[in-house]
């Protein structure tokens, strides 16, 4: 279940970041460019958190994301919101890149 942040124009999806190494919980940030238009903004990952496989590293991304939402459900900032996903270790990535599934 995704909330919706105030007016502001993004939107914000879990993952995972990684290969053979291992994956690190990731999350996407969309911002949008026009009317039902989005595009990849930043992508936000946490190095400190490595799985063997995609799942388990999404599963953590997914629960910190809606930690994240609920301090804007109860009247949070933004601010507040990409706070709380710092002190859990979430780093911006520079250059990342998106692979589409096939």
């Amino acid at each position: 279940m995704q909330s919706e942040l105030p007016p502001g124009r993004f939107s914000y999806k879990s993952g995972s970041y990684g290969g053979s190494a291992g994956y690190v919980p990731s999350i996407l940030s969309y911002k949008e460019t026009g009317s039902d238009t989005w595009v990849e903004h930043f992508c936000l990952v946490n190095p400190d958190a490595v799985f063997d496989d995609e799942d388990s590293a999404s599963e953590l991304a997914e629960k910190h994301l809606a930690s994240a939402y609920k301090i804007i459900a109860s009247g949070g900032s933004p601010q507040e919101f990409a706070l709380s996903l710092r002190q859990k270790g979430y780093k911006s990535v520079s250059d990342f890149k998106i692979i589409k599934e096939t």
